[in-house]
């Protein structure tokens, strides 16, 4: 008994250390990454395999990443990585969909990311909330890299 005890507890601590330090497969709701997540089928739940080996600073534009929501503690989020630190996003004057921190600090159709954050924003842009409402995401509350997505029937990279 002793020993079926000690193998449990030892598979617990490893699938405890993996998913903190290596990898975490996550729930992905919603269609604001549509259509590279959940844009295919009428499901609107994706499962995204997070690697975490990826140093932050090894991040970059085009990753779609998982991080804290910086609106709702407790709460994550996934989305594509538009710009880094000191990089300038467009912004389309026209567009009504802005968001209030556009709206704010958008100087001559452009917003500057500042140090030690970056600017991430859906896939579809028309449902997205995303840093074009909160602004830039602090680059520490990114806790992964997605690198591979399944709804179930099939598996995509990314």
């Amino acid at each position: 008994m002793a020993t079926v005890l000690k193998a449990v507890a030892s598979g617990v601590l490893i699938s405890l250390v993996f998913s903190s330090r290596v990898a975490t497969l996550t729930a992905v709701e919603g269609k604001s990454m549509s259509p590279t997540i959940n844009g295919a089928s009428h499901r609107t739940i994706s499962y995204a395999l997070v690697e975490k080996l990826t140093s932050i600073s090894r991040i970059k534009r085009g990753d779609i990443v998982l991080c804290h929501d910086p609106e709702e503690h407790g709460k994550y989020i996934v989305k594509r990585v538009q710009a880094l630190q000191g990089e300038f996003v467009d912004i389309d004057p026209d567009n009504s969909e802005k968001g209030e921190y556009v709206e704010k600090f958008m100087f001559e159709g452009k917003l500057a990311v500042p140090r030690g954050n970056c600017w991430v924003e859906g896939d579809n842009k028309n449902i997205s909330i995303d840093s074009r409402k909160f602004g830039p995401v602090p680059m520490g509350f990114i806790l992964g890299r997605v690198c591979m997505v399944t709804n179930g029937f099939s598996l995509k990279l990314v």
